[in-house]
């Protein structure tokens, strides 16, 4: 099976799981109709753009939708490591240590009043730049709750807390303006949040 065929196949399954024509999906998208019927009858190959758009409507992962386009190598290696090879194809000097680095500056504030007003008065409407759907959000909209309920131990809470100030900050390891993978490395950091506060 060919890569544009293992996304075809993936595009379909998920568009009829969801319900939708081909019309609906080019609403939902904002691509236009032809457009979405080529990518769908592989008579041309989705950008990236595109993949982001669709995976935002389907609510499948952005990484997942680029190793079926094939911009991405398919193998056996875990979820981070996919999204730290997304990071560096948008940024070759990227590294996860950046990421750490800055997770670990925002622990220091986490928990303070100034880090607590930050997170209660400009995540929801950094999420809503973002968008509705998409596992991020719904890993952002877990996070937020647990730490707005204080929901974990003290060292849980921080670890949250600075994953949310990673994303609310607009200037970070993988500035936000950098279409589409500006929120790569913000998946990046939920996706390690996520690991170290569930195990």
């Amino acid at each position: 099976m060919q890569m544009n065929d293992k996304l075809i196949t993936l595009l379909k399954h998920k568009t009829k799981e969801k319900g939708l024509s081909m019309r609906a999906l080019s609403r939902q998208t904002g691509i236009d109709p032809a457009i979405v019927s080529k990518i769908m009858n592989g008579k041309r190959n989705a950008t990236v753009n595109h993949l982001h758009k669709l995976s935002q409507s389907l609510d499948v992962p952005l990484e997942e939708l680029m190793t079926a386009a094939g911009f991405i190598e398919s193998a056996p290696i875990d979820g981070q490591q996919h999204l730290l090879a997304l990071c560096q194809q948008a940024d070759p000097d990227f590294s996860q240590g950046r990421v750490e680095k800055q997770l670990a500056s925002y622990e220091e504030v986490a928990l303070t009043d100034g880090g607590k007003q930050i997170i209660d008065e400009k995540f929801e409407e950094k999420l809503h730049a973002v968008g509705s759907v998409g596992k991020l959000v719904k890993d952002l909209k877990q996070m937020y709750v647990k730490f707005q309920t204080g929901a974990g131990s003290k060292r849980e809470l921080i670890i949250l807390g600075a994953a949310l100030l990673y994303f609310i900050n607009p200037i970070d390891a993988l500035p936000d303006y950098i279409f589409p993978f500006g929120y790569l490395d913000d998946t990046l950091a939920v996706h390690s949040a996520m690991q170290a506060t569930n195990k």
